[in-house]
């Protein structure tokens, strides 16, 4: 055990001397799995009060120190240090193998942090171990976790909290309490789980690489944009047992358990969804890296033990008030940040039956006549589960939500069986689009072939960050044979990766549809089946004895049909994306050729801002409609507008017109999206309906507020915001224009019926201007 612990430092030492002289000085004490001989942490209570027994030998070494929320996973390194007559509990910073210091709190530049400080219980303190009482720090301190989207365990309420027990198991102890705590502005009480354990000796990392869809090692606390930070990836300790055989089973397996709370006619399809990724592990060298075990019993404290990962079925959908939340699935992990190395990961089965039924409903219904009738066969609501519990066991291997390969699949394999059968809809699980919506009936595709499944980009993110490289292979070869890894993006586009950075920069970043190679093409084939889908409504709505399903149908319809718009102004002041390094030949952002924008900007004039009849106005409205409010149509209209022009939209196109012979293309933009806008001026004064006279009204204001805006010259990023002074010039121009073609028509027609319409429209131009 002595030489184990040698090694680890020793390991530890010499990383230190590749970094200059500030981080020479780290030298961590780790704890390795203690033997029998060697005991780590022991507790009791007593008299209502908590204990700890310290052994001397550990002394200064790191531990990890563990909380469990009801969804919220928190942790941090830390060491206990005898101090004279007391003991203290330090939170340490961390010397991470990439070669950088993780600070023990942020901004902080020291070694550690106190976080408590204990007096020796000195009429029971032994020769080798000193016992302190941590009643208060566990129930009543305010303690300050690192994780952003960790356990809160602050505005703390003592009278409400109590201690239910202690268990001392294998290198860990595990604390059960309930907190008070001023939670919503109400005071409750939760139960909060508290661990003590061992953190073995550091595996061998991988360094983060801004190309691959991987998170880095503290998660959402991090973010490097488009460079390579000194950051490890998130991923498990798989090792092979068998080093010499090209694929082997792992020495450790990763391992889930199904929650005994997880219904049991569900249990086998969430068995499924983590089992997809079986091959994935494959291509990696791995055989059976998957381990997932149904059971009917549960110990409390093996669910909170570091060692288990737990499949958990979120109990917030059998409460009122969040019966019904619209959302999937969430994880929670524990992560060494020493190396990166995921310790543990759970999953949070969030969807109820009603909502993952609703939603395969308006994007399948059409295709699938099982979906045709509520409610849906078991087989078919648990398939909806398995592609959930198949995204969330992604984020549990350390992948990110993203979009991987998005406008790389040809349009026209997404209705070819061959091509969804080996290839999927989309090239990743991880990726928001939904169930494939694009085939048509006559095309006869099997139902089996709409649903998400792993697909291959997430087999080639496996590889990438699972392969284990021979033992005596050099440091600088495994680089290049990832970076060879990487480069495969060259060839393969739906491996590549990218994520939004604050702006949706082209149709590589859409959510929530099928994303292919041609937006318009899929979007026109998408928006049929959306249009049977509200015919479907009424007569999967009948036999109610309330309107809320046809409700609800239908707003998802609006919500499907607004996500398919969006997807076609991806196009427009859109790039192709393709991340690079230095050294990389070609462009990172390769502009959409513009005849391409422009043929997006059509459909949108034609298909979005003025919405088509039968999504409008389905004849079951008018039964249950008694006002023009609420429109959800006008409304997505409205905000459709204004995204076609925000600030970050039109410097996009500023960027265009740096290519030769690319020269005032903002301005043929304003102008066409504005001819389109307000193409009754150039008829013969025709009908210009309610809502279209909204769409019109909201471009006006949209542009008095750009003209409004004012930029901070000594703040650069609020300029991301405004638009430049340059567009501002375009788009007055351009409202001068409008004036002057109202002001004539109106002279030719003063006794049209929507004269005053447009004399209203006048009226808010010359207030603009």
């Amino acid at each position: 055990m002595k030489s184990i612990v040698l090694l680890c430092l020793i390991f530890l030492v010499l990383t230190s001397h590749a970094n200059d002289s500030p981080k020479k000085s780290v030298q961590q004490h780790t704890v390795v799995a203690t033997s029998g001989n060697q005991s780590f942490l022991s507790s009791f209570i007593k008299g209502g009060q908590l204990y700890l027994d310290i052994p001397d030998h550990l002394l200064d070494k790191s531990i990890l120190f563990t909380c469990y929320g009801r969804m919220r996973r928190s942790y941090m390194q830390v060491a206990w240090s005898k101090h004279y007559g007391k003991i203290v509990l330090k939170r340490q910073a961390i010397s991470s193998t990439s070669g950088i210091i993780l600070p023990p709190s942020n901004g902080l530049v020291q070694m550690d942090n106190i976080l408590a400080i204990f007096p020796i219980e000195t009429a029971d303190d032994t020769p080798g171990h000193h016992r302190v009482n941590i009643t208060d720090f566990i129930l009543r301190q305010d303690i300050e976790w690192p994780q952003k989207m960790g356990v809160s365990l602050q505005n703390t309420v003592p009278k409400l909290s109590l201690l239910l027990g202690a268990k001392d198991m294998d290198n860990e102890v595990l604390i059960k309490t309930q907190r008070g705590m001023i939670k919503n502005k109400s005071k409750v009480s939760v139960p909060i789980f508290f661990g003590f354990g061992a953190l073995g000796p550091p595996m061998e990392s991988r360094s983060f690489d801004f190309r691959m869809g991987f998170y880095a090692d503290e998660k959402m606390e991090v973010r490097f944009g488009l460079k390579n930070g000194a950051a490890n990836i998130a991923r498990w300790r798989l090792e092979k047992k068998y080093p010499d055989q090209e694929i082997s089973v792992p020495i450790k397996p990763i391992t889930f358990l199904i929650s005994p709370e997880v219904p049991k006619k569900w249990r086998p399809y969430l068995k499924a969804g983590i089992e997809e990724w079986l091959p994935a592990f494959e291509s990696a060298g791995f055989k059976d890296a998957l381990v997932v075990k149904e059971v009917d019993s549960l110990d409390q404290w093996q669910a909170h033990s570091i060692h288990s990962n737990v499949v958990y079925w979120n109990q917030r959908k059998y409460f009122r008030g969040s019966e019904y939340e619209d959302y999937g699935g969430t994880l929670g992990h524990i992560i060494d940040l020493r190396t990166g190395e995921i310790l543990r990961g759970d999953i949070f089965m969030g969807a109820s039956e009603r909502t993952v039924c609703e939603k395969y409903f308006v994007r399948a219904a059409p295709l699938d006549k099982r979906a045709q009738r509520f409610p849906f066969p078991d087989a078919l609501t648990g398939r909806l589960f398995q592609v959930i519990a198949a995204h969330e066991a992604g984020h549990v291997f350390g992948i990110m939500d993203a979009n991987f390969g998005e406008y790389h699949y040809p349009w026209n394999k997404m209705n070819d069986s061959l091509w969804l059968r080996i290839m999927g809809h989309t090239p990743s699980i991880m990726n928001y689009t939904r169930t494939n919506n694009i085939p048509q009936p006559e095309d006869s595709v099997p139902p089996t072939l709409l649903l998400q499944k792993v697909g291959p980009t997430d087999r080639y993110n496996i590889q990438w960050a699972y392969t284990e490289f021979p033992a005596d292979m050099s440091a600088e070869d495994k680089r290049d044979a990832l970076e060879r890894m990487v480069r495969w993006q060259d060839s393969v586009p739906w491996y590549r990766f990218n994520i939004n950075q604050m702006e949706v920069v082209g149709p590589n970043a859409s959510d929530e549809v099928v994303e292919t190679n041609d937006p318009v093409k899929s979007t026109k084939l998408a928006l049929k089946n959306v249009k049977r889908v509200i015919g479907l409504i009424p007569e999967v709505s009948s036999g109610q004895n309330e309107d809320g399903r046809m409700e609800r149908l239908y707003d998802k319809s609006i919500q499907l049909w607004n996500n398919h718009m969006l997807h076609v102004l991806t196009l427009v002041g859109g790039y192709d994306i393709h991340y690079k390094a230095l050294g990389q030949p070609g462009d990172q952002f390769i502009p959409i050729p513009w005849e391409d924008q422009m043929e997006a900007l059509d459909f949108l004039l034609e298909n979005a801002l003025e919405a088509p009849e039968w999504l409008t106005e389905p004849p079951f409205l008018e039964r249950t409609g008694y006002s023009t409010f609420p429109d959800h149509v006008m409304h997505y209209q409205q905000k459709l507008v204004l995204d076609m022009l925000t600030a970050r939209r039109i410097k996009r196109m500023e960027n265009l017109e740096k290519i030769p012979d690319q020269e005032g293309l903002v301005n043929a933009y304003i102008e066409r999206l504005q001819d389109g806008l307000f193409k009754e001026l150039k008829e013969d004064f025709g009908h210009v309906d309610r809502r279209r006279q909204e769409v019109q009204m909201t471009y006006i204001d949209y542009l008095g507020m750009v003209f409004k805006q004012k930029e901070t010259v000594m703040d650069i990023q609020s300029r991301f915001f405004v638009h430049s002074d340059y567009s501002k010039g375009i788009m007055m121009q351009h409202l001068l224009d409008l004036k002057k073609e109202i002001e004539n028509r109106l002279k030719r027609n003063k006794e049209s019926a929507t004269s005053a319409y447009w004399q209203l429209c006048l009226k808010k131009v010359n207030s603009v201007l």
